[in-house]
C-alpha cells in the first residue's frame, strides 16, 4: 500500500494505492472503507462532525458494489 500527497494550490491530494486485493468482493470492500475513512478525515480537517464510519462504509459499499 502506498500513500503519495501532492499540492494542488492550497489544497493537498492524497492518493491512496491499496495492492493485492484478491477478488471483487474485497475490492468493494477496501474501497469502501478507505472511501469512509478519507471522508472522516476531511470532515476533521474542516472542523465539521465526523460523518459516521459504519453507516457511510455499509452505504459506499452498495455504491461500490454498483460501479465495480
Amino acid at each position: 500500500m502506498t500513500f503519495e500527497l501532492e499540492t494542488r494550490g492550497k489544497d493537498v491530494l492524497l492518493v491512496i494505492t491499496h495492492r493485492r486485493i484478491v477478488d471483487r468482493k474485497t475490492m468493494v470492500g477496501v474501497a469502501g472503507g478507505w472511501d469512509a475513512h478519507v471522508g472522516i478525515l476531511s470532515d476533521r480537517l474542516n472542523g465539521v462532525e465526523p460523518r459516521p464510519f459504519w453507516t457511510t462504509h455499509a452505504r459506499l459499499k452498495r455504491e461500490y458494489e454498483a460501479k465495480l
